[in-house]
């Protein structure tokens, strides 16, 4: 038995030896390395980068909303006797680049005081974004813009007749 369990043990340890022998010329072997380290940094950098443009449309979303909101607030104070739904299209129109389906509510408000005929206005765009990668939050992220303004009526309280429809944006 004891000569069985030295060979057995021989066996073992040239194996073993064998294995060390491998891993360590496995070990000093650089071929392929760039291969790897490409496979586990690139959807790192590639998260980022569709991370980064998500957040860019979000950015562009916040600011189309606040422009048309302040853009109809603008149209409304120059033109004092246009009617709320007039500055709704407006607003409407300078929504531009982003789904009019997702538009929640474009909300007017412009109440006429009767002492001493000023108009305050307030314009409110609201729109509801989703983000389109799968690995940034679910659901509907809600995006808002609202603008005030002051309207004063023109010199001997008679306004300018406005003619035509309601045009903004930077649109003749």
């Amino acid at each position: 038995m004891c000569i069985v369990g030295v060979i057995g043990m021989r066996s073992l340890t040239l194996r073993t030896s064998a294995v060390f022998e491998e891993l360590y010329r496995l070990f000093l072997d650089r071929r392929g390395v760039s291969a790897a380290e490409f496979a586990l940094l690139a959807p790192v950098f590639l998260a980022m980068l569709l991370g980064a443009i998500e957040f860019g449309r979000a950015a562009y979303t916040q600011g189309v909303v606040s422009f048309a909101s302040e853009e109809a607030t603008r149209y409304a104070v120059v033109n004092y006797s246009i009617s709320e739904t007039e500055v709704r299209d407006v607003a409407e129109a300078c929504l531009l680049g982003i789904d009019p389906g997702r538009i929640n509510a474009v909300i007017v408000t412009g109440p006429i005081d009767p002492v001493d005929n000023t108009r305050s206005i307030s314009v409110e765009v609201s729109y509801n974004f989703e983000f389109l990668l799968p690995f940034l939050p679910d659901g509907i992220i809600p995006i808002s813009g609202k603008s005030r303004g002051f309207l004063i009526p023109p010199p001997l309280g008679a306004a300018p007749a406005v003619t035509g429809t309601a045009v903004g944006c930077g649109r003749g």
